[in-house]
């Protein structure tokens, strides 16, 4: 929610906990959580470690992660995400739109789970984002963005046919993707979606 990673919200993450929620389940269940941590996947994730009530002791960590997490799961803070992921919205079109309006071509970088959501949610098609590129031996090449007729090709083409922009799919490790993709001889501009649009 403070990253704004809404593109993590898809078909393999079923369910999402917060401690308070996690807690109140494993308690059904004569189980007790005791210690949790936050730790970095996907923006921001809790590990948990739970034991049969009474076995274990409670670490601090339980009730200072509850206070946290109760100030910030509020109602007001879920209205606030999901105004921010509107206006990140409107602005990641608007750029790419003006880019193609300039007659620019923007290759899309990595085809991840998390890429269908962005590309679906933000509404991208084939005529504004020309390919998606995927490293060679990929079981995706040859196929398309789910919900829409871009194509899956090998990055290859990224390197032989330099567009101007590149959007990162896999923006959340966008520091280790461009020294990468500069050193096999893209010379082109990257575009990391979130949390703001930005060129780089």
């Amino acid at each position: 929610i403070q990253t704004l990673q809404y593109d993590t919200i898809y078909h393999e993450h079923l369910r999402y906990y917060s401690l308070q929620s996690l807690k109140y389940l494993l308690e059904m269940h004569e189980l007790e959580i005791i210690h949790a941590k936050r730790i970095p996947t996907h923006g921001g994730s809790i590990r948990v470690y739970a034991a049969r009530k009474g076995q274990k002791a409670i670490q601090p960590s339980v009730a200072e992660l509850l206070a946290v997490e109760n100030q910030q799961l509020t109602w007001e803070q879920f209205v606030d995400f999901r105004s921010r992921a509107s206006q990140s919205k409107l602005d990641l079109m608007a750029m790419l739109k003006t880019i193609r309006g300039n007659g620019e071509k923007v290759y899309g970088i990595g085809a991840p789970s998390r890429a269908s959501t962005l590309v679906n949610y933000v509404g991208l098609d084939d005529s504004i984002i020309d390919c998606v590129m995927e490293i060679d031996g990929s079981y995706k090449i040859g196929k398309m963005m789910p919900g829409t007729l871009i194509p899956v090709l090998e990055e290859t083409k990224l390197f032989a046919e330099q567009p101007e922009y590149a959007l990162l799919f896999s923006w959340h490790i966008a520091d280790e993707l461009i020294p990468k993709l500069r050193e096999k001889g893209y010379r082109g501009r990257f575009i990391v979606p979130l949390p703001t649009p930005t060129i780089v």
